[in-house]
C-alpha cells in the first residue's frame, strides 16, 4: 500500500466525510441469533468477548466483566464457567501455545486498575480453566486498556496493550519456563485515548482503533515501521466516533475482512482484505433477540461449529432490552450468523 503524506490523509478524509450519506456507506440491518445471559453487574460493565473454536467445531466465549472477572459461554450462549479476577477490560486469546510441554489455548487480560496483563490457561482436551501460579505479568507505569495476543511472522508470541493515554506497548511472552513470563520490546504513540487492537498472524500486520481518531495498519514485527498506514478516519464511510473493538474474519492466507465497531452510531465497518478497501456497514437491529447499542469489544471467527457453518461474530451490547431502565443498566453479548452479515455485505451474491 502507497503511504501518503499526513496533508493528503487529512484532506481525504474532509471529503470522505462529506459523503457519508451516500447509499454505498449506509448500514444494512442484521438480526442476532441468540444473546447471552445478562452479566451479574449492574452498570457499565460487559466489554470484550473472545472466541476459540477447535477442528471439531467445539470451543467458547470468554468475555469480560470490567466490575468483577471473566465470564465463559459455551458456544450456545449458556454460562459456562466465572472467574472473579477483578476489573478486567479486555481479552484476547490464542491456541496451541506450549507450556511445560502441554498445548493450552492462552488468554490474556488487562487489567488498567492494576497495571497487570492477567493470564488464563484452558486445557481443551479436560476442559478445565485456572490461572497459572504467577497469574499476572506487570505492565509497570502502563496502564493497559485495550489487549491483543498474536503471532508475527518469526512465530513469536506477541502481547499488544493500548492505553487511554494513546500508548502502544508490544511484550514478546516466553512460556518456555515454570512462569509465563513477558518482555517489553516496542513503544510507540497512536495518538490520543486507543483500546481496539488485533493481529493478523497470516501477514504478519496489526490493526489499531484511536477512538477519535481513526483505524490504522502497522508491521506485528516489533521491529517493524512505527508510522501507521491509515484505513480509515472517524467519520469516513458512514462511521462515527467513538471506533472502538477491531477484529478479522480470516479466509485463507491472507484473505477475509477487517472490522471495526462503530459505536457512535451502533454499526459496524468492513474492510476486505487484503486489499483494505471499503466493503460495507452493518447494525445489529430488533428480532429474537433485541438489537445492539454502543458496542465496546467485538470479535469474530471463521471456523465452523455446527450451528455456524462459516463461523460467527460475537459483539458486546451496551443496553440489554431486560433492563428496566437505564438507572440499571445491564449488558450482555449477542451472536450473529457469519452468513448472514456475509450476506448483508454482498447483497447481489
Amino acid at each position: 500500500m502507497i503511504r501518503l503524506p499526513v496533508t493528503l490523509l487529512l484532506t481525504a478524509s474532509v471529503l470522505t466525510a462529506c459523503v457519508t450519506t451516500d447509499p454505498a456507506y449506509q448500514a444494512v440491518p442484521v438480526m442476532a441469533d441468540f444473546e447471552t445471559p445478562i452479566m451479574a453487574s449492574v452498570g457499565d460493565s460487559a466489554d470484550d468477548p473472545a472466541i476459540y473454536v477447535d477442528a471439531d467445531g467445539n470451543g467458547f466465549i470468554a468475555a469480560t466483566d470490567k466490575q468483577a472477572g471473566l465470564y465463559i459461554y459455551d458456544l450456545d450462549g449458556t454460562q459456562r464457567d466465572f472467574m472473579a479476577l477483578g476489573t478486567l477490560n479486555n481479552v484476547d486469546l490464542r491456541n496451541e501455545v506450549m507450556w511445560q510441554g502441554k498445548e493450552h489455548v492462552l488468554l490474556v487480560a488487562s487489567n488498567d486498575e492494576t497495571n497487570e496483563i492477567v493470564l488464563v490457561l484452558h486445557d481443551p482436551m479436560t476442559g478445565r480453566f485456572w490461572q497459572p501460579d504467577t497469574p499476572t505479568i506487570s505492565t509497570g507505569t502502563l496502564s493497559p486498556y485495550g489487549i491483543c495476543l498474536g503471532r508475527s511472522g518469526d512465530r513469536g508470541l506477541y502481547v499488544g496493550l493500548t492505553t487511554k493515554a494513546g500508548v502502544f506497548q508490544q511484550y514478546l511472552l516466553d512460556t518456555s519456563g515454570e512462569t509465563i513470563t513477558g518482555r517489553k520490546l516496542r513503544e510507540f504513540s497512536t495518538g490520543t485515548k486507543t483500546e481496539g487492537c488485533v493481529f493478523d498472524d497470516r501477514t504478519a500486520q496489526l490493526y489499531i482503533a484511536e477512538e477519535g481518531g481513526g483505524l490504522y495498519q502497522y508491521s506485528s514485527a516489533p521491529s517493524g515501521e512505527d508510522e501507521p498506514i491509515v484505513l480509515m478516519k472517524a467519520g469516513d464511510f458512514g462511521s462515527k466516533a467513538d471506533l472502538e473493538g477491531v477484529t478479522l474474519y480470516a479466509d485463507g492466507a491472507d484473505g477475509g475482512y477487517l472490522l471495526v465497531s462503530s459505536q457512535g452510531n451502533n454499526s459496524y465497518v468492513a474492510f476486505n482484505l487484503p486489499s483494505h478497501t471499503f466493503a460495507g456497514r452493518f447494525s445489529v437491529v430488533d428480532g429474537e433477540v433485541d438489537g445492539v447499542t454502543t458496542t465496546d469489544g467485538i470479535d469474530v471467527t471463521s471456523m465452523a461449529t455446527e450451528r455456524f457453518p462459516d463461523g460467527f461474530m460475537v459483539v458486546q451490547d451496551d443496553q440489554d432490552d431486560q433492563s428496566p431502565s437505564e438507572a440499571r443498566k445491564r449488558q450482555n453479548l449477542k451472536v450473529i450468523d457469519w452468513r448472514t452479515i456475509q450476506t448483508a455485505l454482498n447483497p447481489s451474491e
